[in-house]
């Protein structure tokens, strides 16, 4: 049971060949190589804000009329949304057409323009549309109730009033989102957090409808949700929302770019104990060394060691644990905080 120490200083031990043999010990060498990630992951599919118009009334009143029923139907621009009966805008109107009829005596042409302007800012402060004001100067006649229109074509994701309901301008009466403005917000494991970046292709599917989509991240936001540990990414996407269902989670594939080269060894030779990663290194047919390393991304059955091995060390990949344990019978392992030197070997990369 004599200990040596190997060139990178890790203490030997030896195990004879028929005892590798019993608890099956396999072998493969450290290689570098560049690695290319690749993340999967869902997404939930929410209406796009930046594509959202909030209503509010112009003046409270009653809601008279509703012409939108529920929640998902679709408008186009114009459409008459709501009817209201708002006391202020009756009394703007009769202003309004007070003030028509007494233009005669302001005085110059540039006067009575100016006049009238105020009256149809007012109005229209008050969410009267020009085709309504016309029709005002027209037939001279105060409308009781003043349908409210759609300012955007969409769809309404939100509908918060019923006929008969008193409403104020501080209220949202509904929101209109756009017809094909959707975001597809991503979960991202923390450890692929350095990896995600804006402009990045996402190929998207769901479990339940047939097709294949498209679209590329354009924000991460900054902050990792404590409770799930994830980063999330949004992905806006051009599909209509009578495809996919709001609020539906979707698959998605993240296109990553490859990693700079590294040493790259089997996960399955990785010890991961506590604190540290350890390696078990064959330096000769019976000699065995146990090694802190460094790792940084894990993709698929690969793993960066960014510190502690070279390039061309065979690493055990079957019956390490139970030559880890030996090493510790010994007292041979390397220290838990204890971290092998940064060699030439090491690069950048995103680290767990």
């Amino acid at each position: 049971n004599h200990a040596k120490q190997s060139p990178i200083t890790s203490p030997l031990f030896e195990i004879p060949a028929a005892q590798q043999q019993a608890i099956g010990v396999t072998t493969t060498s450290a290689t570098r190589k560049s690695l290319k990630p690749e993340l999967s992951v869902q997404g939930k599919l929410q209406w796009a804000e930046n594509e959202q118009t909030h209503i509010h009334p112009r003046a409270k009143g009653w809601v008279e009329k509703l012409y939108v029923d529920v929640e998902g139907e679709a408008v186009n621009k114009g459409d008459p949304l709501y009817q209201v009966y708002a006391p202020d805008l009756v009394v703007a109107q009769d202003d309004y057409l007070q003030l028509l009829d007494s233009l005669q005596q302001v005085g110059s042409a540039e006067k009575q323009t100016s006049f009238k302007n105020r009256g149809r800012k007012r109005l229209k402060l008050l969410g009267m549309t020009d085709e309504q004001i016309e029709r005002l100067e027209r037939t001279k006649e105060t409308r009781y109730t003043v349908d409210y229109f759609a300012p955007q074509s969409g769809f309404v994701s939100a509908l918060n009033i019923q006929e008969g309901m008193y409403i104020v301008p501080e209220q949202s009466v509904m929101t209109i989102s756009g017809e094909q403005s959707l975001w597809l917000m991503l979960d991202i494991p923390q450890r692929y957090s350095a990896l995600i970046k804006s402009g990045q292709m996402v190929h998207v599917a769901s479990n339940t409808v047939q097709g294949h989509w498209m679209g590329h991240v354009d924000y991460v936001y900054p902050e990792i949700d404590e409770a799930s540990q994830t980063l999330r990414a949004r992905v806006p996407l051009s599909v209509s929302s009578d495809t996919l269902a709001v609020g539906s989670w979707l698959n998605a594939h993240v296109e990553l770019p490859k990693l700079p080269a590294t040493l790259v060894v089997p996960v399955s030779s990785l010890i991961q104990v506590a604190k540290q990663n350890r390696v078990v290194v064959k330096s000769s047919d019976h000699e065995f060394a146990v090694r802190a390393v460094k790792v940084g991304q894990m993709v698929g059955d690969e793993v960066q060691i960014l510190s502690g091995l070279d390039a061309g060390e065979e690493v055990v990949t079957n019956g390490q644990f139970m030559l880890d344990s030996e090493a510790s019978l010994r007292g041979l392992l390397p220290e838990q905080s204890a971290v092998m030197p940064m060699n030439q070997h090491q690069h950048g990369g995103a680290h767990d």
